[in-house]
């Protein structure tokens, strides 16, 4: 059994211990030597910028002295040398007048957030996907350093067969997911819909999975 099949097969383990529903033919991913895998700098400065935007949504939604937040955060930014790689729909939040579903959607990224902070070894584990992360935690997780270099020495990068195993597992999880939505029935197993899209996001991104440009904005997770 090849590296493709065993980590397919871990993945089915997992899920029918959970009594997660699956389908036996949804295919393997992709091995180690087929992708690109990000470095822990990458990470790293991808998790400040998303953290910014998604503060700054957070303050848009809750209607709290938004323009002083926007003007805080870029400051963040500034600190963390990162204020030249927000996305197009990062900008919008943080520039324009983004729709209240634009904020929404971008507040759910603290999920994918998440599973950048557990790559870089800051969180210890990603839990089974039935409920929202630490929020307090996932922000005292950047705000503790000062600035880039400092954070950069609190992080020990997870291997990329760890990144991968997560990668397979979250793919089946959400395809669980996409199945019982089409059917008109709620998630299975206890699953939470939206906490498993935002990591199926964020790790397809750790993995380069379709994203045109490396774009965090532009990540497949099709199942």
């Amino acid at each position: 059994m090849d590296e493709r099949e065993k980590r397919k097969e871990r993945s089915l383990k997992i899920i029918r211990e959970r009594g997660v529903p699956f389908m036996e033919k949804l295919p393997a991913i992709e091995t180690a030597e087929e992708i690109s895998p990000r470095s822990a700098e990458e990470i790293a400065r991808r998790a400040a910028a998303c953290l910014c935007a998604i503060q700054v949504a957070c303050d848009l939604n809750s209607g709290d002295d938004p323009e002083g937040s926007r003007r805080f955060f870029k400051g963040v930014l500034e600190k963390y040398g990162v204020e030249n790689e927000l996305t197009e729909k990062e900008k919008a939040v943080f520039y324009g007048n983004p729709e209240k579903q634009d904020i929404i959607n971008m507040i759910w990224k603290y999920e994918a957030y998440w599973v950048l902070l557990w790559a870089l070894g800051i969180v210890d584990g990603l839990n089974y996907p039935d409920s929202i992360c630490d929020c307090d935690f996932a922000v005292r997780a950047l705000s503790d350093s000062d600035g880039m270099e400092d954070f950069m020495k609190k992080i020990k990068l997870k291997n990329i067969n760890e990144i991968l195993d997560e990668a397979d597992l979250i793919f089946r999880y959400d395809w669980a997911c996409v199945d019982a939505r089409l059917k008109g029935l709620a998630a299975p197993a206890g699953l939470h819909p939206g906490v498993v899209f935002e990591r199926h996001w964020g790790l397809n991104w750790l993995i380069s999975k379709n994203s045109a440009n490396n774009d965090w904005d532009s990540v497949s997770t099709d199942t």
